[in-house]
């Protein structure tokens, strides 16, 4: 049996249109390629003091200074509405110990029924913000909402980091170390990824660049 494909068809492209496609179709061609993702465990408190905890796995970094996180929710969801009415909440950043409790409290929870007894994790109280962290989470982001602005069918909702909670366990000389964190990304379906198989690739400068023997003429 062939282990690669042969030439005819392993250069063959689709050419797809998005506008043209069922959203299914895109959702799972975006999650498929998009990949790893980091997964935000966010932590909310509804109006009426109920703690909430779900994963959304848009997610990343969009400041240094000011600290600035961003995820979105798919759809308007009790995240979002926690969020919005009480303008805090946290990030709980999970490792590959915690996934089967995240992955519970991906379930279809009706308002006001909180996920955190249903994964057997423990709300703990914030420092800064009135939403609860999740003490077995080895790193907690406390965030103050700056804006949860529409994006297309979803919400991207940023908020300002004020305040961080690390485990000790998981850092090494004053450092995250990331074979102590073991952080968990989010592939298509039903697939996670897990971060143990890592390399280090020095970010070159345009004079390294220039000192290639296959160096292309610079422009100009």
């Amino acid at each position: 049996m062939p282990t690669t494909l042969p030439d005819q068809t392993r250069h063959a492209t689709h050419e797809l249109d998005p506008a043209l496609m069922p959203r299914a179709e895109v959702y799972g061609l975006l999650t498929a390629t998009v990949a790893p993702r980091p997964i935000a465990w966010v932590s909310t408190r509804d109006a009426a003091g109920v703690p909430n905890l779900a994963p959304h796995s848009y997610f990343t970094v969009l400041s240094h200074q000011p600290p600035m996180l961003g995820f979105v929710s798919v759809g308007r969801k009790d995240t979002l509405r926690n969020v919005e009415a009480t303008g805090e909440y946290v990030i709980n950043v999970a490792g590959e110990d915690l996934i089967a409790a995240l992955n519970t409290t991906a379930a279809n929870a009706p308002p006001g029924e909180s996920e955190f007894p249903w994964a057997g994790v423990t709300p703990e109280p914030a420092a800064r913000v009135s939403a609860p962290r999740v003490a077995e989470a080895p790193v907690a982001f406390e965030l103050r909402l700056v804006e949860a602005k529409p994006t297309g069918d979803s919400f991207l909702i940023i908020g300002e980091v004020i305040h961080v909670r690390i485990v000790a366990r998981v850092l090494r000389d004053g450092r995250v170390a990331p074979d102590l964190l073991r952080p968990v990304g989010r592939m298509a379906g039903a697939t996670y990824a897990r971060t143990g198989d890592r390399f280090d690739l020095a970010r070159p400068t345009f004079a390294d660049l220039l000192a290639r023997a296959d160096a292309p003429t610079p422009a100009g």
